[in-house]
């Protein structure tokens, strides 16, 4: 990557953080009384490397459905521990809860992050008995470019050729069973994000996500896009891909994804829901943070869609 693309990438990447942790700042509550917290597990060598658990206090001896969330942040930031306030409705639920953190571009280009998410999954089954896990009810969730990481693992998982092709190793593949996945203002298509036609393209910024996370000038992706190895970018509906809930708020320009995205699901019969989100919390990934009635709304809906699949 040249210079002026890792600068502006670093420059995008400590103003998002910025503004999230401001927000973290005025969102963040104790851990409830009820749940059991840990930190910063890590997962692999790099300082972004590791996972936040949480457990309902009196389950730590029962088995127990798994939550695997991997955040959002445009690719190259986002704070993990800001989403805790909604990862623990689900702990509240009777969910572990594993939130994944990873390196952010532009210091690690892809697929590193991709791999990472993989690698913490491998980290969390290898741990499975300590923390009594039932991998054979796994949710995946995650919020805008968390749906870009989710979807790809749900791809891999549900085609195994996909890892050979994209060169990513996944020791846990035929360990555990993917039920559903919940994606929050998610992205899928790196397709249809870059194709100036479609309105998701209109998302703000996106020309310095896709130049930081590939490490090239825009022109040279989407190029690169059009190649046999640039199509393996973007992750793959098949008919065996898990039922997912897609939530999409009302002012979000990445709304249409979540569209086009159930196009994709219905031309396989996949089971999917789309809930709007259309109250003062009708912003990009603001469904994560259950200050707002919508936000709340939208989880307990997510939770009964996914609860559909979860066996007893």
């Amino acid at each position: 990557m040249d210079k002026k693309l890792y600068m502006r990438g670093l420059v995008a990447q400590k103003w998002y953080n910025f503004t999230e942790g401001l927000v973290y700042a005025l969102t963040v509550r104790p851990t409830p009384e009820n749940l059991i917290y840990e930190r910063k597990i890590k997962y692999g060598n790099e300082k972004l490397q590791y996972i936040n658990t949480y457990c309902k206090k009196g389950t730590e001896n029962q088995k127990k459905p798994l939550l695997i969330y991997i955040h959002g942040g445009s690719w190259l930031s986002g704070i993990t521990e800001m989403r805790n306030r909604y990862i623990a409705l689900w702990a509240e639920k009777g969910y572990f809860t594993a939130s994944v953190s990873y390196c952010y571009a532009p210091q690690k280009v892809f697929p590193f992050a991709i791999q990472d998410c993989f690698s913490a999954i491998d980290f969390i089954v290898d741990n499975a008995e300590k923390w009594n896990l039932d991998l054979e009810n796994v949710i995946l969730a995650g919020e805008s470019a968390g749906g870009y990481f989710i979807s790809h693992v749900a791809s891999a998982m549900s085609d195994f050729t996909l890892y050979e092709k994209n060169e990513l190793t996944f020791q846990s593949r035929n360990n555990f069973k993917v039920r559903a996945m919940v994606s929050l203002s998610g992205c899928f298509s790196l397709e249809r994000l870059s194709d100036e036609t479609k309105e998701q393209s209109k998302f703000p910024d996106l020309a310095t996500m896709f130049k930081s996370f590939f490490g090239m000038k825009i022109e040279d992706f989407k190029n690169w896009l059009k190649t046999e190895e640039g199509k393996l970018a973007s992750p793959v509906v098949t008919k065996n891909f898990p039922p997912v809930f897609m939530a999409w708020a009302t002012r979000d320009k990445l709304r249409f994804e979540a569209f086009d995205m159930a196009n994709d699901l219905r031309e396989f019969n996949i089971p999917y829901r789309l809930f709007k989100i259309d109250d003062i919390s009708a912003q990009h990934a603001w469904s994560i943070v259950p200050l707002f009635q919508k936000s709340r709304e939208c989880f307990e809906d997510a939770y009964a869609f996914c609860e559909k699949y979860i066996e007893k």
